[in-house]
């Protein structure tokens, strides 16, 4: 399954989602962004930290043009990727490159790529990220829909309960989603369907679980303002069931 279907539609729209998609992976992505170098200050179309050891800072180039950029550019974009003091320059085209820009960016710390191999680029880390934010916002839900923590006798009268059985139906789908796609037991070759609802991309269906799932944390919150499951479960269930090692099945 693909990370995204967006396509950008001009050149800031491609700087722009190129920075969201770096930022949504991890980095931390300005665009466009103005920094020193050893000639003095130069624009970057987006300028990316990490907090990667050997990967520091990067600089990405933009380009969406209806031809493949020419040699020229390449030279002088290893040229202000050199005097940025960058580890890794970034070029990104919209109709790629013609053969001595990849000529001129082989051996080099410069590498070329067209939309699709950028989101191909950055996939795995993408995914892995973007997924455990989503997971990590959720885990309330870790609580309040297992019966374990929620005891079946919390609730005194019939209209709560039905209330709670109702969001059960609701919400479960879509935060048992987000734990089976953390576990690796999603298909990535078919779409996925929530709710009734098929997604063909990552992107998409993680920004909809985010939403519904924010919208469930609300809605339990509400019911158990006034029975209240122990707030010691809600601080272990972060501590516990989301341990460092996350992601590990999505980069397999």
């Amino acid at each position: 399954m693909k990370i995204t279907n967006e396509i950008p539609t001009d050149w800031k729209d491609l700087q722009n989602k190129v920075c969201k998609y770096l930022n949504q992976a991890g980095y931390h992505a300005e665009s466009p962004k103005t920094i020193g170098t050893v000639r003095g200050s130069v624009e970057v179309d987006v300028f990316v930290t990490s907090d990667d050891e050997l990967l520091k800072q990067f600089v990405c180039e933009c380009k969406y043009w209806e031809t493949p950029v020419p040699k020229e550019k390449i030279h002088a974009f290893r040229t202000a990727v050199q005097d940025s003091g960058s580890m890794l320059g970034l070029f990104i085209s919209k109709k790629g490159f013609q053969k001595g820009a990849i000529e001129a960016a082989s051996c080099s710390n410069v590498i070329l790529k067209d939309w699709k191999g950028f989101l191909d680029l950055i996939s795995n880390q993408w995914l892995k990220n973007r997924s455990e934010e989503v997971l990590r916002l959720s885990y309330p839900l870790s609580v309040y829909t297992d019966p374990l923590d929620v005891p079946a006798d919390i609730f005194h009268d019939e209209v709560n309960k039905n209330r709670y059985e109702e969001l059960q139906r609701k919400f479960l789908p879509s935060y048992m989603m987000i734990r089976s796609l953390e576990m690796g037991m999603i298909n990535p070759d078919k779409p996925i369907c929530v709710d009734g609802k098929d997604f063909g991309d990552y992107h998409s269906l993680l920004d909809y679980l985010e939403q519904v799932l924010r919208q469930g944390i609300k809605e339990y919150e509400d019911l158990f303002s006034v029975h209240k499951v122990e707030q010691w479960k809600l601080d272990c269930a972060i501590k516990t069931r989301f341990a460092p090692r996350f992601g590990d099945y999505l980069t397999k």
